[in-house]
């Protein structure tokens, strides 16, 4: 069992950052966990995972302010490693505009090196002797409701064990890097960990065939998008819950006439929410006419 202290205030944040700095601590590991319409609408930070070496600590963002995160998360001062930052960087800057600043991403110096895999099979490459994960408590932890509080010990074991390794690998990569004469360009990649590479795109845009669609049913996938997605955040629901991703594409592709219609592809709703949600997409229908100008 990993031992930790719990960060569930500003005053506890501040103070862990003082004594960093009294050690002389200026690089830390980093992980996040967050609810990603599993269980509720919309992305949510749920839990700040640390690693300084040889203390470990949780970050509870749900009692902390927005400030204290900010300062914290965009303190350049502080070299913050992480894998794979992409997602938990526009995870914070969408919920709380935040801009994650000073990341050492091990992912980069792991492409560098022409290794492609997850953070598991990292850690098995470079750190043989650590202890293997449990896989089928992994993938459980991963589909886990993280904004339940308080968080079970598998919970807790399984955060700080994505933080354990981190600095280790670090040290590890940085010098095949060396090796290999690729400092300077993982050092200039690096400068773009954590950074928004253009504006955040919209959902709709997301879906893997978007850039097949015709401009018409680009046009119906927005609107009928746009109406699952205000139900689902009234009702606090995943939008999988109201409409799969799958059946907003078919409606797309072939735009219901009629309410009997509508209710085919609406299988997933209760009465309540099945009235309500036709009449939505009826008036994204003719939303999506408007601008087709039609």
């Amino acid at each position: 069992m990993h031992t930790y202290t719990l960060i569930d205030s500003d005053a506890k944040l501040n103070l862990l950052q003082s004594q960093w700095k009294e050690q002389g601590i200026t690089t830390v590991a980093m992980d996040f966990e967050g609810e990603f319409n599993l269980h509720i609408y919309g992305e949510h930070l749920c839990l700040i995972q640390l690693f300084d070496g040889s203390a470990y600590a949780l970050v509870d963002p749900f009692t902390l302010s927005k400030e204290a995160l900010k300062a914290f998360l965009e303190d350049a001062s502080l070299l913050k490693v992480m894998f794979d930052c992409a997602s938990d960087s526009a995870l914070v800057r969408k919920q709380y505009d935040i801009l994650l600043d000073g990341v050492y991403d091990i992912r980069i110096a792991a492409l560098a090196l022409g290794y492609i895999g997850n953070l598991t099979g990292l850690v098995e490459r470079y750190i043989p002797e650590a202890e293997k994960p449990n896989l089928s408590s992994k993938k459980k932890n991963q589909m886990t409701n993280w904004l339940i509080r308080p968080l079970k010990s598998d919970q807790i074991e399984y955060a700080l064990s994505d933080v354990e390794h981190l600095l280790v690998l670090k040290d590890i990569l940085d010098g095949e890097v060396e090796k290999k004469g690729l400092t300077e360009k993982v050092a200039l990649e690096m400068l773009q960990a954590g950074k928004s590479k253009g504006p955040d795109k919209p959902g709709w845009t997301k879906f893997s065939s978007w850039k097949y669609l015709s401009r018409e049913e680009k046009v119906f996938l927005k609107h009928f998008f746009i109406a699952r997605d205000e139900l689902a955040r009234k009702y606090n629901v995943p939008a999988v819950r109201i409409l799969e991703k799958h059946l907003l594409l078919e409606m797309a592709k072939d735009v219901p006439s009629s309410d009997a219609d509508f209710h085919v592809y609406c299988n997933n709703c209760t009465a309540k929410k099945l009235t309500e949600l036709t009449a939505k997409l009826k008036i994204a229908k003719i939303n999506a006419f408007s601008e087709l100008g039609r």
